[in-house]
């Protein structure tokens, strides 16, 4: 397992990924369709997973890696889990492009090759390390709301 797999977070609630994969030979700029796809879609199979901070692929080397990075709430175990229930299609049109993909289903070779292709991270940071995605989401809407009343309050009086 890679030193960063279970424990490269110095936080306790937020947990950061990294990985670097190669891509199979030719296909990079099939991928890049697919990230485009995913990255405008309404429906986008990344919405699924409640728990992501931030993710992100980038095609790098002129084609022959994908590096993939994300933050997330919870565990580096769960974080997997998650994707690999809930959207493993979507995993799959994506990292099917890369060499030795073994599916997101079943769960121990992803998990394999997750591990594998792990880079730890040197530095990790984050700006709301105790504020999950959810809890991030709730002050925004407790801030819109709370500025739509102070503007009506801000409205001049009707006249009768």
């Amino acid at each position: 397992m890679s030193p960063s797999a279970e424990s490269g977070s110095p936080y306790e609630n937020i947990t950061e990924m990294t990985l670097l994969t190669p891509i199979k030979d030719g296909e990079a700029d099939e991928l890049a369709q697919v990230l485009a796809a995913v990255q405008i879609a309404e429906d986008s199979p990344i919405k699924k997973i409640s728990t992501i901070h931030y993710a992100r692929w980038v095609i790098l080397d002129e084609g022959a890696r994908l590096l993939f990075t994300s933050n997330f709430d919870g565990t580096w175990e769960k974080y997997l889990r998650d994707f690999s229930e809930k959207i493993p299609e979507g995993l799959d049109a994506i990292w099917g492009h890369c060499v030795g993909w073994p599916g997101a289903q079943p769960f121990a070779p992803f998990r394999k090759w997750v591990d594998r292709h792990q880079v730890p991270a040197n530095l990790f940071y984050a700006a709301y390390p105790e504020s999950t995605v959810r809890e991030v989401q709730r002050a925004l809407d407790w801030k819109e709301k709370t500025e739509r009343f102070v503007a009506e309050l801000a409205k001049p009086p009707r006249s009768s």
